[in-house]
This record gives structure tokens, C-alpha cells and sequence, in this order.
């Protein structure tokens, strides 16, 4: 079986966190793939390299405050240097600074130099070989070319363990291109796709998936198995799980993923499986989660149902101003949009409402903001009877105003459209409600 390892940032934060995530990697020989994030925050206090990489970018023309984003970042990586004596640090820290200090870097290579630097240090400290990203992986348009991808990978002849840098490749153009933040989690998708790996094996800083956000409700159950399409319906609604798109690579094969703690390495954690395995009857919900901040935008118009088009000429509009649409809730003659309102980059929420209003045909459009998306993800929801009369008095009991619901056809997951500040709350009762009380 050949394995490849993803290490989070927090996992990396310093010379003993990597010596013992090392350990882990040096105790299966079949882990040969190792990629790695760059060093995340060792306490509350500190920032994360990447953090410090985009205030050298927005401040390389500024010579006080880019010194102390840099100073921070060399510091990190002397410490961390320290577990090889021969690794030749300040000349690549000198490297650096010249890159990130060039007119010519862009925003996308400097914020890669932090994966580029940690996993060429990891890699002299396990003894093998370091292959940067930018060889194989491919983007077309900003976004993963995987046909690209899997050619340029064919070409490469490798041999034993091998440290890969996460987070970017090479665009059309040939210029370091990154993913979204997170991205460190597809590069451990793509190298398990793309090179013939068994397993995928993501280490972070918790023990594997909870119910809920450990942050919100303390001591949450922690889930054994979840399904690709769990996974992906947990990430969208804003569980800190892995990245939404680290699925795409390892779909079809399916390779499955295993999540796990790096500072407890001895627990389980979670399987995530393109289909689970083992479902028992306790085990339907599989996460409580959600996000704040969206709008919903409700267009009403007799006789909708027979408006053959009406639906694209709405959707064209969204599309103009690249706005994404989240959520869609429709009736017989009224339609809701829900979009998270950091999509308003080009056209401001008020104006985007005018504009629909003077090309949209309608009776009424109108928008809401300040809303948040409360989801409750599982598997077959829709066998497990009783479950939206205790969801609705759970809410109700702590005042918490249902102001839309949608269930999806996949029956994987209910959608509850609530108001800002309320989430939390939320999640907590549903939590005692349908995992406590079971």
C-alpha cells in the first residue's frame, strides 16, 4: 500500500511539533508521500508564515513594517532549521527576501514561499527527496487543470519517500499559482490521485470529525466514518474540516481519506469513504454546523411555474456580476436566492437588488441580510422519523426564529435559514436535541 501524508500548518509549527509529526511519517515505510503546509501559529499569540507572507507583499515597498513581517518569518524558520545543522538556512532565507522584495513577485508566489521553504527543510530532515509542486500540478483559467496535472506528473521519475510543498502549482502562463486558503488539502488529493496512492492520510490538530465545532459545543462526539458527499456538504457549510474541493482528484478512484491527530496519533480518527460502511442508527447525523452572513433574495411571480426562461434570465444576472449563488429555494409562484454576502465584490447588495428589479420581470423582488444558514448533515435524514418536528422544537424552545428550511433531494442534508447571532445557539440545541438525548 503506498500512503500519502498531508500535514497541517499546526502540525508543523516549530522544530517539535514537525520532529513528532517525522516520527509518525518514519513509522509506516509505506508512507512515501509527504506533503506539508507551512508552519501554522504555535500558540494563540503568534501568527501563522502565511499571514506574515501577504503583510511582506502589501508592504515591500514600506521598509519598517515589511523588515518586521520578514524578521517574524526568519525567525520561524531558524527554529525550525535547527533539527538539520547542515541545512544551508540563511542563504534560502537571503533567497527570500529577495523574492518577496522583487517588483515583479506576485501576491500567489510570495504567499507559497512558506509551503516552498518547510518542505525543503523537512525533507533534508527525513533524508529524501524534495519535489516542488510547480513540476506537476497544473492550473488552466485559475483553477485545477487535472488532465494537465496527471501528464506533466507521468513525466516525472520518482523513487523513495518524497517531501512535496502544498498549496500551489503553475498556471498556463508558467507562474506559481495558488489555491484558495486551505489548499494544502487538494495538493494531498492530487498527489494520492495523480501518483497511485492507496490511502490518503490528512494529520491535523483534532482528533478526527466532531458533531459540532469543539469550539461551540465542548467535548462533541467525534464521527468514525463520513461519506464524500457528507464531507462535501460539511466543508460548503462551513465545518473546518478539509477543504471543499479536496475530494475532485480522488473521487473516481475513490481513494479513501483518514483524518487524524498528529499530537495524539494512537486515536482513530475518522474514515472518509466515498460510501460508508458501517452506518449504525446512532450515527445518522454526522454534523451540526453553519455559516453567517448570508442574503436571500425572494422574487415572486404569478404563474412562475409556466414561465418558460423566467429562472435563466434571473441567473444571467448573477452571473454578469460573478456572484455565486449558494442556495436556491423555489415554489409554484416564488423563487429565493441565498449567497453569502462577501460574493458582493463587484455591485453593492442594494444595488444589486435595483438592478434586478429594473431587467426581472416580477410582481416583488425583495432582499434580506443578516442572515446565517444553520445545516444538520447525516445520512438518509429523510428515514429518520421525527427528525424536523424535534429539530423545530429544539429551536422553538430557545427562541430561535425558522425564517426558511430546505431539505435536499440526496437526503444527506437540512438547510435552516435563521438570523445572524442566533447560530451558535442553534447549533448548541440541536446538538442536546438530536446527539445528547439520543
Amino acid at each position: 500500500m503506498t500512503i500519502v501524508c498531508k500535514f497541517g500548518g499546526s502540525s508543523l509549527a516549530g522544530s517539535d511539533n514537525i520532529r513528532r509529526c517525522c516520527e509518525i511519517v518514519r513509522a509506516d515505510e509505506n508512507r512515501r508521500y509527504i506533503v506539508v503546509s507551512a508552519p501554522g501559529k504555535k500558540n494563540k499569540t503568534d501568527r501563522k508564515v502565511t499571514d506574515l507572507l501577504l503583510d511582506c507583499y502589501k508592504n515591500r515597498f514600506e521598509e519598517e513594517p515589511f523588515h518586521k513581517a520578514f524578521t517574524q518569518i526568519a525567525d520561524t524558520f531558524r527554529e525550525i532549521a535547527t533539527l538539520c545543522k547542515d541545512f544551508p538556512i540563511q542563504d534560502e532565507l537571503d533567497r527570500m527576501y529577495a523574492q518577496l522584495k522583487s517588483s515583479e513577485a506576485n501576491l500567489d508566489f510570495v504567499l507559497s514561499r512558506g509551503e516552498y521553504l518547510n518542505a525543503k527543510i523537512i525533507a533534508k530532515y527525513l533524508d529524501c527527496a524534495f519535489l516542488d509542486a510547480a513540476k506537476f500540478i497544473r492550473f488552466k483559467q485559475g483553477e485545477l487543470d487535472l488532465e494537465a496535472t496527471r501528464k506533466a506528473a507521468a513525466k516525472l521519475s520518482l523513487s523513495g519517500r518524497i517531501v512535496i510543498p502544498g498549496f500551489y502549482g503553475l498556471d498556463e502562463d508558467g507562474h506559481i499559482k495558488t489555491f484558495s486558503r486551505g489548499g494544502s488539502d487538494i495538493t494531498g488529493s492530487v498527489v494520492a490521485g495523480v501518483f497511485g496512492c492507496e490511502l490518503y492520510e490528512n494529520w491535523t490538530d483534532v482528533d478526527g470529525i466532531h458533531v459540532c465545532d469543539p469550539k461551540v459545543v465542548e467535548n462533541s462526539k467525534r464521527v468514525t466514518q463520513v461519506s464524500f458527499r457528507e464531507l462535501r456538504e460539511m466543508s460548503y457549510m462551513g465545518a473546518s474540516v478539509l477543504h471543499a474541493e479536496t475530494l475532485l482528484p480522488i473521487y473516481e478512484e475513490p481513494i479513501p481519506i483518514h483524518l487524524k491527530n498528529s499530537f495524539n496519533a494512537y486515536l482513530p480518527g475518522t474514515e472518509i469513504l466515498k460510501k460508508r460502511t458501517e452506518v449504525a442508527e446512532k450515527e445518522v447525523i454526522t454534523c451540526i454546523t453553519g455559516k453567517n452572513d448570508y442574503t436571500c433574495i425572494q422574487i415572486s411571480k404569478m404563474m412562475l411555474d409556466k414561465q418558460l426562461g423566467f429562472v435563466k434570465k434571473v441567473t444571467s444576472v448573477f452571473e454578469e456580476y460573478h456572484i455565486n449563488i449558494s442556495h436556491t429555494h423555489s415554489g409554484l409562484d416564488n423563487i429565493c436566492f441565498f449567497v453569502e454576502h462577501s460574493q458582493y465584490v463587484q455591485i453593492s447588495f442594494k444595488n444589486f437588488l435595483k438592478e434586478l428589479n429594473a431587467r426581472i420581470p416580477a410582481d416583488k423582488i425583495k432582499g434580506y441580510e443578516d442572515m446565517a444558514l444553520l445545516a444538520v448533515i447525516g445520512h438518509n435524514l429523510s428515514g429518520k422519523v421525527g427528525i424536523l418536528a424535534r429539530i423545530f422544537t429544539a429551536l422553538r424552545e430557545n427562541n430561535i426564529n425558522v425564517k426558511t428550511i430546505y431539505q435536499s433531494i440526496s437526503e444527506c442534508n437540512i438547510i435552516i435559514g435563521i438570523e445572524n447571532g442566533q447560530l451558535d445557539q442553534s447549533i448548541k440545541a440541536l446538538y442536546s436535541e438530536l446527539i445528547e438525548k439520543e
